[in-house]
C-alpha cells in the first residue's frame, strides 16, 4: 500500500476518532471520512463495508445517522438499484442553518427561567448563560453564515461545488 492511501486510511481512521469525541458513533466518523476522500465522491453500501471493515449493519446505522443530521445525501443513478451516498454539497452552511434548533434551545432556557423565577439568580446563573449565547447565535448567525458564503465563493469559485 502506498503513502497516499495509508495516509487516507488515517484520515478516516482519525474522522471516526474525532467524532467519537463529539458524542456521534465511531462508525459515522468513519464513514464520514470515507466519503471526504473517495474518488469519484460517492460511495454505495457495498463500497463503504468493504472499504470499512464493516458490517452492512452499522454502515447502515451510521448512514441512517448521518441522512438525519443531513451530513450526507443519497443518490441514484440511472440504470441503477443500488444507491449511493456523499456528502452534502455545502453541508457546512446546511448544519449551520439549524434555526430550529437555536429556537428550540431558547424555549427549553425560558422554560427552565420560568420554573427557577423565584429562586436566587446565582442558581440561574447557567440558564441565563445559554439564554444569552442562543440569543447571540440567533443574532450572528445571519452575518456568519454570509460571509462564509462570500469566503467560500471567493476561495473555491473556481471548483465545482455539485
Amino acid at each position: 500500500m502506498n503513502g497516499k492511501m495509508l495516509a487516507r486510511r488515517q484520515f478516516v481512521e482519525d474522522a471516526g476518532d474525532l467524532l467519537e469525541e463529539h458524542g456521534l458513533p465511531h462508525m459515522a466518523g468513519r464513514m464520514l471520512g470515507a466519503l471526504m476522500v473517495c474518488v469519484p465522491p460517492h460511495m454505495s453500501m457495498d463500497e463503504l463495508a468493504k472499504a470499512l471493515q464493516a458490517s452492512k449493519g452499522s454502515i447502515s446505522s451510521a448512514t441512517k445517522l448521518l441522512l438525519r443530521v443531513g451530513i450526507i445525501e443519497k443518490l441514484s443513478q440511472p440504470g441503477q438499484r443500488k444507491h449511493y451516498y456523499r456528502v452534502r454539497p455545502n453541508m457546512w452552511t446546511h448544519l449551520m442553518k439549524q434555526d430550529a434548533h437555536i429556537a428550540e434551545h431558547l424555549d427549553l432556557v425560558r422554560s427552565g427561567l420560568q420554573a427557577m423565577e423565584k429562586a436566587p439568580e446565582v442558581a440561574q446563573t447557567r440558564l441565563l448563560e445559554m439564554k444569552l449565547f442562543f440569543e447571540f447565535m440567533n443574532e450572528e448567525m445571519p452575518g456568519f453564515l454570509q460571509r462564509w458564503e462570500k469566503k467560500r465563493r471567493r476561495e473555491l469559485g473556481h471548483l465545482p461545488l455539485e
